[in-house]
């Protein structure tokens, strides 16, 4: 008895220590946090209720706004977004709805981050509880997440689904086989999206729902075939959804409360954050997508199905491109090719190293890099490893110091920040001089979607 009396002190004990502590870095945050929602004190995930709150006292919410808002509004809602995945399956996705959204002039459903639809507020990811779903406006700004469009594009904010309850109590309701069924299997992206725009304009009902029991319209898929996605670039990269693209003002809050670690540039953005905050350039800083922990595994998966990497990463123009060298494994890849796929998928500390030597001396003619932020979900005793290795092959070759490594493990963070990091990682690589990534990853497909659209010169858009 006296043993488990004294495992339950130590347990109050260090919850405790943990709560004083995790509330002490709340508060040093406070700055920077000017204007939001404040963070929830508790020791749970949270509920985001009150950025709920906020979402809903968006302007555009008013049934009595005139056309092309209010009641008499044309509004279309994708049900069917995909759940269960993470922020890079699902962003990629919001994209192109959005965009479908704007192209068939009806008002965007804009939803949550939702990783289980079922009710409540918790879920379990890895034996952890997490939130079930997560307002949009915590990740994104700009059209996307409820924002004005720029003047030119004449087209109505988004609205939440509450408010498409309220002024389409009636709607059309399609299973999104009803297009793409009519299609080939292989349909590329802009065959898609002019078909849905097609079928859009079409219906007069003011009210469209994609029903939620439906397959994606574009799914994985066609986000992993480069030579089915491309043909929408041109018109996806003229669109206000990438033009007028913004991160949220919780990331951007973040991005300032850290500046310090990652990049001085970050000092100033401004307080309060505006949804419409551009990020500055990040001089000098290099930006290094590594995946770790299960991540092996899929790369394993990859070189059993000779996979190719995601389409955003395959633009033509990027200096650097995974090579087919083997007939298909059909589902049993030869051990070197398992090792070629590692080596670019899952790379190790030295091969990590051998990578960052050969882009920065490269580049040093027109880009000279002296910052290295790591977008990671690796542990720290291994990041404190790749670390000391950058910084002893810097010396080693003769090169410029690091003036600082920092890594997604080093960043002080609110509970709702934390619960959307890749968000926070996405925009620093998004804005780095220059970005190394994981050409099978969707996160990194994303960063250099906007990279691309941004106009960074294609030679800093790297990959293992």
């Amino acid at each position: 008895m006296r043993a488990v009396h004294a495992v339950i002190v130590l347990v109050f004990f260090l919850s405790v220590v943990f709560t004083h502590n995790f509330f002490f870095e709340t508060d040093e945050l406070a700055p920077f946090l000017v204007g939001l929602p404040p963070p929830e004190r508790s020791i749970l995930p949270p509920k985001f209720y009150a950025w709920y709150d906020r979402e809903k006292q968006l302007p555009q919410h008013n049934a009595d706004l005139p056309y092309p808002q209010g009641r008499d509004g044309r509004y279309v809602r994708f049900s069917n977004l995909v759940t269960g995945s993470g922020w890079g399956n699902v962003m990629q996705e919001l994209v192109l709805n959005t965009h479908l959204a704007y192209l068939s002039e009806r008002t965007y459903v804009f939803p949550n981050f939702t990783w289980d639809p079922t009710p409540g507020d918790y879920s379990k990811f890895n034996g952890k509880r997490i939130p079930s779903r997560v307002p949009l406006t915590t990740l994104l700004a700009g059209p996307m997440a409820g924002h004005p469009f720029p003047p030119y594009a004449r087209a109505a904010p988004a609205v939440l689904p509450e408010f498409f309850e309220e002024v389409c109590p009636n709607r059309t309701v399609l299973d999104r086989e009803v297009v793409n069924g009519a299609l080939p299997s292989d349909a590329s992206a802009a065959t898609l999206m002019n078909a849905w725009v097609n079928k859009l304009n079409s219906i007069g009902d003011r009210c469209v729902e994609i029903q939620a029991s439906s397959q994606q319209i574009f799914d994985l898929w066609l986000f992993g075939d480069s030579s089915r996605m491309l043909d929408i670039w041109p018109s996806l990269s003229n669109s206000p959804i990438l033009t007028h693209f913004a991160w949220s003002p919780l990331i951007t809050a973040a991005l300032a409360a850290n500046a310090h670690i990652i990049h001085p540039a970050l000092f100033s953005l401004p307080l309060p954050h505006s949804p419409a905050a551009t990020l500055p350039l990040l001089k000098g800083l290099l930006a290094l997508h590594v995946r770790r922990g299960d991540f092996v595994n899929h790369c394993n998966h990859l070189a059993n199905w000779s996979s190719r990497y995601m389409a955003f990463n395959d633009f033509p123009e990027f200096p650097d491109h995974f090579v087919d060298t083997t007939e298909p494994s059909w589902g049993h890849a030869l051990p070197e090719e398992v090792a070629r796929y590692r080596a670019q998928c899952f790379p190790d500390i030295e091969q990590i190293v051998a990578r960052v030597r050969e882009v920065r001396v490269e580049l040093a003619p027109t880009t000279p890099l002296d910052r290295v932020y790591v977008l990671t979900n690796g542990r720290a005793k291994w990041l404190n490893k790749l670390k000391e290795a950058l910084q002893l092959d810097a010396a080693r070759e003769s090169m410029p110091y690091w003036t600082t490594i920092s890594t997604s493990r080093d960043l002080r963070m609110t509970r709702e920040q934390r619960h959307n990091a890749q968000a926070m990682d996405m925009a620093v690589a998004n804005r780095a001089d220059v970005f190394i990534g994981n050409g099978w990853s969707s996160l990194t497909s994303n960063v250099n979607m906007l990279r691309v659209a941004q106009g960074f010169d294609w030679n800093t858009t790297r990959f293992w």
